[in-house]
């Protein structure tokens, strides 16, 4: 958990509150979603949420209390944070004192740009600080030959002395020209992989082709209804591209945007996601067994895959292996079949010879 916050209703506080821990878990979602409406909220698209309390790991989010928020904006930066390290999560303290922010859409901008600054916590080693804000102003990785050329405290130094730092309860932090851009325009999050889905679906708006949401596959059957929502509102139309497909490639050939609809694909991938290797295998040769047309249909044969007996082929490429009528017989000696079946010529005379007796 990165912090709770207890939600009410912005526009009617007297229905009842909500406490929700951040990131939402899938497995949660839907009940979550369920205990917003009882209280008269939980919109895709409206901020129709007030933040009565909020505690966690970040308290410089408390400036969120008293504010209007959309529930899927608290988990969009919740989840943004979760794969934070320890010197992020400094950078983004600081820089949010630093800056003095305080609405959702400035914290989820500010996600993507705290690693351009440098916070000062310790001043008793000026080599590992000069170091640390050389690795931070090449973009957090430089070549290791010019990273030990840095004179870490000649660096340190210049920094202290020419440069204006901002003491905060973070430690002093220096912003190095960072600028705040708005990635997120308060209605389409920015591309983000939270986990690795087995497929990513980009929804473009049809009059600029700009991005306008992700749909990251599974989901629940909730999450894809909002998140489409989300993506389409004040939109004269919109096209469908796969941009990820983390699907086995005989899978991913039976499957169409243009045929199959989202929740059959959706549903494909969710009975894709907790096979392991050999199944994935497996359920790709099924599949040029049974030949599937649709995303539906690949999906029964994954959800039924134990009706099936599979042997992989053999990785050894020189293996000799062929399916006969009485079943799938390979050869893994050491000697090819035609050196196998040769009788040895020693072995050859000497029976040859015994027989003239």
């Amino acid at each position: 958990m990165i912090f709770k916050a207890i939600l009410s209703s912005q526009a009617s506080p007297g229905y009842g509150q909500a406490t929700i821990h951040f990131p939402i878990p899938d497995s949660d979602y839907d009940l979550v979603i369920r205990m917003l409406e009882d209280i008269g909220v939980g919109s895709p698209t409206a901020q129709d949420c007030r933040v009565v309390g909020l505690e966690g790991l970040y308290p410089t989010l408390k400036r969120l209390n008293g504010q209007a928020i959309n529930v899927d904006e608290l988990d969009y930066l919740a989840k943004r944070l979760d794969s934070f390290s320890d010197g992020e999560d400094a950078q983004f303290e600081a820089m949010a004192f630093k800056l003095n922010l305080s609405s959702i859409k400035d914290f989820i901008n500010l996600t993507f740009c705290c690693q351009q600054a440098t916070v000062i916590t310790n001043f008793s080693d000026l080599e590992r600080v000069g170091k640390s804000h050389a690795l931070t102003i090449n973009g957090g990785a430089m070549p290791a030959a010019e990273y030990d050329q840095v004179d870490g405290r000649m660096a340190a130094l210049d920094l202290l002395q020419n440069k204006a730092g901002t003491i905060t309860p973070y430690g002093v932090v220096y912003d190095n020209g960072l600028e705040l851009e708005p990635l997120y325009d308060g209605r389409h999050f920015p591309a983000y992989l939270y986990k690795p889905p087995q497929m990513v679906i980009e929804i473009k708006s049809e009059s600029n082709g700009e991005a306008a949401g992700y749909l990251y596959l599974p989901c629940t059957d909730t999450q894809l209804q909002r998140t489409l929502e989300r993506a389409v509102a004040g939109q004269d139309g919109f096209r469908m591209e796969i941009t990820t497909d983390d699907l086995p490639p005989q899978v991913s050939a039976a499957v169409s945007l243009a045929r199959d609809s989202l929740d059959e694909i959706n549903g494909l991938c969710r009975a894709i996601e907790p096979l392991t290797t050999a199944q994935r295998n497996k359920l790709e040769a099924v599949v040029l067994l049974a030949r599937p047309q649709y995303a539906s249909e690949v999906r029964k044969l994954a959800e039924n895959l134990d009706q099936f007996d599979f042997m992989a082929r053999p990785l050894i490429q020189e293996t000799d292996i062929a399916l006969t009528e009485l079943g799938c017989v390979a050869y893994h000696g050491s000697v090819t079949l035609e050196e196998l079946m040769r009788d040895n010529p020693a072995e050859q005379h000497q029976r040859e010879m015994g027989g003239m007796k």
